[in-house]
């Protein structure tokens, strides 16, 4: 018979007559069970693959990315013109900026994100419907997240 060690987190298992005639029934009656369930066919259309991504509470990834780590302000607002501009002419819906954090910016603050929203701000609206915070799984307060018109 199976002992049971007097700590919970192991147990110690003994050789008996009885555990054998018991794995040999179960093993006699495994070729009673299908070896697979029958797959089912799903065929889905495109309409309700969307459908089901917005009933969903998770973001869907946006349809570009722009990184902007290691820019100076000029080269980052040149970017983002370019980006805001291109993404609305390929007709995007979402877009994210990535900013960074800026832990790098020491008593100044993060000022890559803060000039990019300020330039959002003045020059955005003829492209976007919105932008704010991204999501936490897409950098959260490092990154802005764009909706194109």
């Amino acid at each position: 018979m199976g002992q049971k060690s007097s700590t919970s987190s192991s147990l110690i298992f003994e050789e008996s007559e009885q555990n054998d005639s018991l794995m040999e029934q179960i093993f006699d009656g495994i070729s009673d069970v299908p070896d697979k369930e029958p797959a089912l066919e799903i065929s889905v259309s495109k309409s309700s693959t969307k459908k089901k991504q917005s009933s969903t509470s998770s973001v869907p990834r946006p349809d570009e990315e722009l990184d902007l780590h290691g820019k100076t302000r000029e080269e980052a607002i040149m970017m983002v013109q370019n980006f805001v501009m291109t993404c609305h002419k390929q007709e995007f819906r979402t877009a994210l900026i990535i900013t960074g954090k800026g832990r790098n910016s020491g008593d100044r603050g993060p000022v890559l994100k803060r000039e990019v929203k300020h330039w959002l701000e003045r020059n955005g609206k003829p492209f976007l419907r919105d932008f704010h915070e991204a999501p936490p799984r897409f950098g959260g307060s490092g990154a802005i997240w764009l909706n194109f018109k």
